[in-house]
């Protein structure tokens, strides 16, 4: 089991080591462009639309093959091979509607590396819990040594080198997926390219079923809340409780860093808990950490509130996907995967937008709304979603 682990989670390692390092670096090249912020915000939203669309297509495609590996492959590499040309881009429209390109492909790797992992489960909260929380483990230390590399590729190298350096990277995370070994899995067969791309619009039966809408529906309110409230964290940071730059960067490292121990501690718990409870935790320490920003007067806050929020992603993702993971047919498990990055991704498009808009009058009215919608979202897990699964 550890030595066909490996490569899914080398190659996983990897791309979040990637996409975490890059997402600060295509802001700055934009702006090298001479970029409005308005245009280097639109850079968000476009990317997060087509991932929303994305990504359980891609699901959907993967889950009427009878291998994967091939599809991953291809998610894999066309973007490694893509990233060099954005460094000889030369207008701001252009790079965002590469960038969405980029996006398209990018966005089917999460899903169905959650379903390759869950794929031998034999659909027990044990099992299912246990294989995310490693793969979100390696994602995880894949953020935090991405965005420590960036910071230290800066120093010596312009924003396009740094481009060119995580694009070889990108294709070194090839390497590990030609070493993936998968066995057949359950395939669905849809009549139809529509229904072959997206089968929820054929039949919408599972999300219904123990209330699975309502994990979609806390998710993207949860990622609302903190998609916004961290988009204006670092001025919120710098201007107001008067950091600098530095420690505004090690204080925002405390998440990624803190997802590394939750990821392992509640995929053990989650057996025990139940994957409902564990997100629940997440989304209550969620409130929590807005609660703790919206009163900072100093780091002391800010930070506590960091550690919070790292926490609190172990405890959500790995909760929500295993329930995601539990409650979907076993020959559609892809796309429902897919769909729960959609919520997220839908949720980081908006919540930005409404953060900034109330942050022009108040950050502290801005952190208790954001924290009000996030609790929203856990009333809606705790009121419509059942938890009827096998433990062992």
């Amino acid at each position: 089991m550890h030595n066909k682990r490996l490569p899914l989670l080398l190659t996983s390692l990897l791309v979040f080591f990637v996409m975490f390092g890059l997402g600060l670096l295509l802001q700055l090249k934009l702006r090298e462009l001479g970029a409005s912020l308005l245009m280097v915000g639109l850079l968000t939203t476009v990317r997060g639309a087509v991932e929303t669309f994305g990504s359980p297509a891609w699901g959907a495609i993967s889950d009427g093959l009878k291998k994967r590996k091939l599809l991953m492959i291809l998610l894999v590499l066309t973007p490694a091979l893509l990233y060099f040309a954005y460094s000889v881009i030369e207008t701001p429209i252009a790079f965002i509607l590469f960038s969405s390109l980029i996006a398209f492909f990018t966005a089917g790797f999460e899903p169905i590396a959650m379903a390759l992992s869950t794929e031998h489960s034999r659909d027990s909260v044990r099992n299912t819990s246990r294989e995310l929380s490693i793969l979100n483990t390696a994602n995880s230390i894949g953020m935090l040594t991405g965005r420590i590399m960036l910071s230290i590729l800066l120093v010596f190298f312009t924003v396009s080198q740094a481009i060119n350096w995580y694009a070889f990277v990108a294709l070194i995370a090839v390497i590990p997926v030609l070493f993936l070994k998968e066995e057949k899995h359950l395939v669905s067969r849809r009549k139809g390219f529509l229904n072959r791309l997206f089968p929820l619009k054929e039949d919408s039966t599972p999300l219904w079923e123990n209330g699975l809408w309502a994990v979609y529906a806390g998710t993207f309110l949860r990622q609302l809340g903190t998609a916004g409230a961290t988009s204006i964290i670092a001025i919120y940071m710098t201007e107001r409780i008067g950091l600098s730059g530095a420690a505004t960067a090690i204080i925002t490292s405390i998440n990624p860093f803190m997802q590394i121990f939750s990821h392992i501690f509640f995929g053990r718990v989650i057996s025990k808990t139940g994957p409902r409870k564990s997100t629940l935790i997440g989304i209550g320490l969620t409130v929590f950490t807005m609660v703790f920003f919206a009163v900072a007067k100093n780091w002391v806050f800010i930070a506590i509130g960091y550690f919070c929020l790292g926490i609190a992603f172990g405890a959500f993702i790995n909760g929500a996907g295993t329930m995601v993971s539990l409650c979907s047919p076993p020959g559609r498990r892809a796309e429902f995967l897919g769909l729960l990055r959609s919520a997220r991704a839908i949720g980081f498009m908006v919540g930005p937008m409404l953060a900034g808009t109330v942050a022009e009058y108040s950050y502290f009215g801005m952190f208790i709304m954001m924290a009000s919608l996030i609790a929203t979202g856990g009333l809606i897990v705790i009121v419509f979603t059942k938890e009827r699964f096998v433990t062992s």
